[in-house]
This record gives C-alpha cells, sequence and structure tokens, in this order.
C-alpha cells in the first residue's frame, strides 16, 4: 500500500470547519434553508434567515415579497446583459471558408453572447430552429466571459487575440456545481436567442439531470410556460454505469415554442412540427386478412378496437346499442365493462363501407375497424422518449471515422439524433442555429437531412474559440490541431469537421445544388475607432481621429459591418464591378450599394457618382438604394458634397458614410 503524504491545505492539515459542519447538519435537516451568496467574486453557500424564522414559527416574517419563479444572485445583471448592446463586429476570414461565394451557411467563431447580438438586426424573427447542447453543470470549467463592462475587450483577451490573454472562466473546480454561475450564463443567451426565431419556431435544448429543474423554469420565464412542448428523452448509453446504485442511461431535450395559436393552448410551432419518417415496422402492421368474401380490394389495413374501457367517467349510455354481424345476422353488443368508441351512426356508416372486420369466417362477436395504409399519415407521432436513436458512443465512432484517429471531442451528439430534430422542426429553406457548436454535429445533420430529402436549409453555427489546454485529456485534440498547421482551438476543431463531413456527404450524395461549404466570420471590437483621447498627447490623438476606421481593418471588414449596421443577410447576393477606377459592390439586387476605397479625390467624385446611379439603374432594385462611402476617403468637403448631389440627381437620397 502507497502511503499518501499528507500536503499543508489538505483537510487533514486543519482544524475542524464546525461552519461547514453545522451548515451541512441544517441542509440535513432543511435542505430549502441553504441558498448561494457572492463573496470576492466566489460563490459560496448561505443560509436564507427568512426561511429559518419562518420554519422555527417566527411570524416576524411576512410574505409580501414572495413570489412564484426562479430567483439567484446576480439574475438582474444576467438581464441587463442581455439588453446591453454589442459594440463588437464580425470580420469575414475568406481564407478559412469552404465555397465563400455560393454557400448559405454560417460559421461564427465569438462568445456566442455578443455574436447573437450582432445577429439581431439581420436575422430577427427569421431562425426556424434552434438546437443546442450548452455546458452542463457538472463541476467541470465552462468558459464565458459575461461578468465585464467592456466583453469584447475581455473576449479578445480570453481567446489570446490580444496581448495579456488570459483564461477566464465563470465556473471552475472552486465553485464547482453552485447553480448560480451556471443560470448567469445560460440565462441571457436564451432571452437574446429567442428574438430570433420565427412566430412558428422551435428550440430543442439538451441538458441533464443537473440542471433540467432549473433550465425548465429558466424557459418556462422567458418562452413562456404556455410554449413548453415536450421533454423528449434520448438514451446515451447502453446500460446503466455501475458506479453507483442507480445509473443515468438518458438526458432530456426540452422543446419550446415561441407564440401560442390563435385561440389555441397548443404553440404555432407544435402545429407545425414533422412527423417521423415511417419504418418498415411500423408499416408491418399493415397486413392483408382473410375475410369471408375474399381480401379486401382496397388492400393493407391494421385492426382497431372499437370498444372502451367504460370506466373512469368513458361509459357513455348512447354507446350501448345493437351492431349486426352482416354475415351471420347476429346483434352483438359491447363486451361487460365496455362501450362502443363510435355514435351508432358512426358504426352504421363503416358497416356499410365494409370498414367492419368480423374475422377470417366472420364469425367474431366483437368487430375491427380497418385503417388501411393508403389513408396513414405520411409520417409517425414521435414518441417523447426517442425510440431507435444511436447512442453515445455512436458519435464517438462517428468522430474517429471522420477525423482517422480516436475522437478529439469528450461528448459529441450522434448526427442522427440531431438530423432527427432537424426534422421535426425544420422544411426546406428555413434557417436553423445552433450557438454552443461544439463539435458541429448539428451543423452535419443539417447538411445530411439536405441530401436525403433534397432540401436547402441553412445552418448558423457559433463556437467560442476556446484554446484547447495542456492537459492530458486535451492531448490528442492539441496534437491534431497542431498537425493540420491550425491553431490548438476547439473553433479550428468544429470548422475542420465541417471540411471533413461536408466531402464526405460530396463524394455519397453527388446531388446537384447541395450545399456543404460554409462562410466563417470572427468576432472582433468594431471596424471604427472610438474616439478616446491622450490628454497627454492630444495633438497626436486628435491627427489620429481623422482616420477613424482601423488601420489594420481592410474594405471588407468594413463591408461586413455595415451589411450588419443595416440588417441584411451575411450571405445576401452580392456583385462587384470597377466604376471610376474604384471597387464597387451591389448587395441584394442593388438595394445597398457601397464604394468603400480608401481616396476618393474631387475629379473622380462625378464619375463615380455616376456609374453608379447607370449600375442602379441597369439593376433596377426593388425600393430604395442606399449608398455607403468612407467617410475620411473624399478628398475634402466639396467631393463629398458633389457626390451626394449627383446622386440626388439620379434618385438616390439615402448616401451614408462610415
Amino acid at each position: 500500500m502507497a502511503v499518501e503524504k499528507i500536503e499543508p491545505g489538505a483537510p487533514e492539515s486543519q482544524s475542524a470547519d464546525l461552519r461547514a459542519e453545522n451548515l451541512a447538519r441544517l441542509k440535513a435537516l432543511f435542505p430549502e434553508l441553504v441558498t448561494e451568496r457572492q463573496v470576492d467574486g466566489r460563490t459560496l453557500p448561505a443560509v436564507n434567515v427568512d426561511v429559518l424564522k419562518s420554519l422555527v414559527g417566527d411570524f416576524t416574517v411576512t410574505d409580501a415579497d414572495e413570489k412564484y419563479g426562479l430567483n439567484w444572485h446576480g439574475k438582474r445583471a444576467a438581464r441587463q446583459l442581455a439588453l446591453t448592446p454589442s459594440t463588437g463586429t464580425l470580420r469575414p476570414c475568406r481564407e478559412e471558408s469552404v465555397d465563400w461565394d455560393t454557400t448559405q451557411n454560417l460559421m461564427i467563431e465569438g462568445d456566442n453572447l455578443e455574436v447573437l447580438k450582432l445577429l439581431q438586426k439581420s436575422y430577427a424573427g427569421k431562425v426556424k430552429l434552434i438546437y443546442i447542447d450548452p455546458p452542463y453543470n457538472t463541476g467541470k470549467d465552462f468558459v464565458y466571459p459575461d461578468n465585464f463592462q467592456d466583453s469584447i475587450k475581455n473576449y479578445l483577451e480570453l481567446t489570446g487575440q490580444v496581448e495579456g490573454g488570459r483564461r477566464i472562466s465563470s465556473n471552475t473546480e472552486a465553485s464547482g456545481r453552485f447553480h448560480t454561475d451556471w443560470l448567469s450564463m445560460i440565462y441571457p443567451r436564451l432571452r437574446v436567442a429567442r428574438n430570433l426565431l420565427t412566430d412558428d419556431g422551435v428550440i430543442f435544448v439538451s441538458i441533464d439531470s443537473t440542471e433540467v429543474a432549473n433550465l425548465r423554469m429558466l424557459m418556462n420565464e422567458i418562452f413562456g410556460e404556455e410554449c413548453f412542448v415536450i421533454d423528449l428523452i434520448w438514451r446515451k448509453r447502453d446500460g446503466a454505469p455501475n458506479d453507483r446504485n442507480i445509473g443515468s442511461v438518458h438526458e432530456h431535450i426540452l422543446v419550446y415554442g415561441k407564440l401560442l395559436a390563435e385561440g389555441s393552448s397548443r404553440t404555432v410551432a407544435e402545429d407545425r412540427l414533422n412527423l417521423m419518417p415511417r419504418t418498415e415496422k411500423a408499416d408491418a402492421e399493415y397486413q392483408v386478412f382473410r375475410e369471408p368474401g375474399g381480401p379486401d380490394p382496397r388492400g393493407r389495413f391494421r385492426k382497431i378496437d372499437t370498444t372502451a374501457n367504460a370506466k373512469g367517467g368513458r361509459d357513455v349510455a348512447s354507446l350501448h346499442y345493437g351492431v349486426t354481424n352482416p354475415h351471420t345476422g347476429i346483434v352483438h353488443y359491447p363486451r361487460d365493462g365496455t362501450c362502443w368508441r363510435h355514435s351508432e351512426e358512426e358504426m352504421k356508416r363503416l358497416q356499410a363501407d365494409s370498414r367492419l372486420y368480423w374475422g377470417v369466417d366472420g364469425t367474431a362477436t366483437t368487430p375491427m375497424r380497418k385503417l388501411f395504409l393508403s389513408e396513414a399519415k405520411a409520417g409517425m407521432t414521435t414518441p417523447s422518449i426517442l425510440p431507435d436513436m444511436p447512442l453515445n458512443q455512436h458519435a464517438a465512432r462517428e468522430l474517429e471515422l471522420l477525423f482517422e484517429q480516436k475522437s478529439v471531442f469528450d461528448t459529441p451528439k450522434p448526427v442522427g439524433l440531431l438530423q432527427l430534430l432537424a426534422h421535426l422542426g425544420s422544411k426546406p429553406g428555413d434557417i436553423c442555429l445552433d450557438f454552443f457548436a461544439g463539435s458541429g454535429s448539428f451543423a452535419e445533420a443539417v447538411m445530411s437531412l439536405n441530401a436525403s430529402d433534397g432540401g436547402d436549409r441553412r445552418y448558423i453555427l457559433v463556437q467560442l474559440p476556446e484554446p484547447i489546454s495542456d492537459s492530458a485529456e486535451a492531448r490528442i485534440a492539441k496534437e491534431f490541431c497542431l498537425s493540420i498547421g491550425k491553431p490548438a482551438s476547439i473553433g479550428e476543431l468544429t470548422k475542420e469537421r465541417l471540411r471533413r463531413a461536408g466531402a464526405k456527404l460530396r463524394e455519397s450524395a453527388p446531388l446537384a445544388g447541395l450545399d456543404t461549404g460554409f462562410r466563417v466570420f470572427r468576432l472582433s471590437s468594431s471596424n471604427l475607432k472610438v474616439w478616446r483621447p491622450n490628454r497627454e498627447e492630444l495633438p497626436a490623438s486628435l491627427l489620429d481621429s481623422l482616420e477613424h476606421v482601423g488601420s489594420d481593418r481592410s474594405s471588407d471588414d468594413l463591408l461586413f459591418e455595415v451589411l450588419l449596421k443595416l440588417g441584411l443577410d451575411l450571405c445576401v447576393p452580392m456583385l462587384a464591378r470597377q466604376i471610376a477606377e474604384k471597387s464597387v459592390q451591389a448587395i441584394g439586387g442593388g438595394i445597398l450599394m457601397t464604394c468603400l476605397d480608401p481616396v476618393i479625390g474631387v475629379a473622380e467624385a462625378e464619375p463615380l457618382a455616376l456609374g453608379l446611379a447607370n449600375w442602379r439603374m441597369e439593376l433596377d432594385p426593388a425600393g430604395d438604394v442606399t449608398c455607403v462611402f468612407r467617410d475620411s476617403a473624399f478628398e475634402n468637403d466639396v467631393a463629398k458634397t458633389n457626390l451626394a448631389a449627383i446622386l440626388e440627381q439620379h434618385g438616390i437620397a439615402k448616401v451614408r458614410s462610415l
């Protein structure tokens, strides 16, 4: 037996923690007493004194402040965080993308809260389906930099994109399984994400038992309890783990719609969810049965009971009547303890249409109703316990085959499971969003679904480019990134999975028009510099402010910030041409026209304006045109005034500059 050394700081080297022991005793007697509080940035257990007073009969406590709902320390700050506008932008990364010019898919690297805020103008009310698999509150570290005045600055530091990069975490091993940090992380993201859903949109959220109760209450608050659709149960492993007497083999997928259908108690989303594809097993229930007059010419059917249990208030007097067997002439009544399911008129109609089955020789005493395969629904109702879904081990194997080595992700979701969810909640042409992208399984599922049904669903992924740690568990992932010449980050693994999954689909399903590409964008600070004067060097600060576009930013960066600010799709069709030796873009059929060239001289203003006006007439856009220029590009005010005047003369009144 090895001798374990007692290190300084170990429990054995310290006196008894009487406070912790007292708290444990109180919690054992009265679990509702123990809550959480913040002390010096740490989450610690605390005693709810008001609850204690109530439990011992102290009537000085009133219920004036009590209300039903989920509360935690930091909820007010989390709500405020959701409402705080983002100061960032999304920079295009063409070299990291696949099929940039043609794809409609997006892969965005960045803190998903900031990204969701930036997507509001362009995608509010346009996303049909959201699926997320957020970090489970297991006591392990999850990284989301929320508690900051300047979230973009801290995000850049977190991801090592500026000097002084450091790891900042909302939840550490020290804070363990406390619920506060996790709730403060997920709340603002769900709050902002709801705005992106269409009125008939649906959200699926994977979660385990640790936070499922809190998540349910949280989503009831954000989406409305009435918008809860179902709690789907996914079996994730074959057998229970043997490290405890009762082992979990399942996870939850909470499903919510956005709005109730008018005059209904169900959401618009629920009424528009797709059925599951029919299976051979389900179709096998429909058979050709022998009858006295020969098989029914209408083909295969399934037998449905025509009686119902009369107990529990279902015994209705009008449902007790005689039905004549047409083969024997005998009148039969429902069996004891039952009644007919249908009214007498309906039973006569079924009899007249030969829709009652009286057995092979026609001597049955209780007929069965025929349900023909030709009349069955095109699909099947989805049960709340998902049947025949792949397991975690299958998901790991999928990645091993794709990356041609041991899995680089710990707990990916299987593509088959996510493909089913995408099928249930979306139709061809819809936008599907996953802002906890992880390995990118959901994007592969959307592409696979498109390959199977010929659809053109689009995906938007958001993943934090979190640096891969130096731990032994992360060694394989880190080595893989280095082997392909990429930075060791989770985002890089996500992009590589998309590239490989897309290539695999193109080989296995070479369908014309199948979109397996994606545009990469990266969260960053705005391209426009904020005026922050250095009072000790004021003249230099003034000169620096003359060019308010960052020196390291390209015209491409500016162009996509314009799209975000004006609320245009990041994959909107775009045309380019040279006018007066300047690069000009026509976006969305000419609704937006831009020239972000860094220099526009006085002599160039007129030919540039006339060229833009002529191109606008050529395109003939359906709506008013907005023209955008770089403000510092104009040689002087004369150049700017002349250009604006000429554009206005030709019907372009909306002229803007950055």
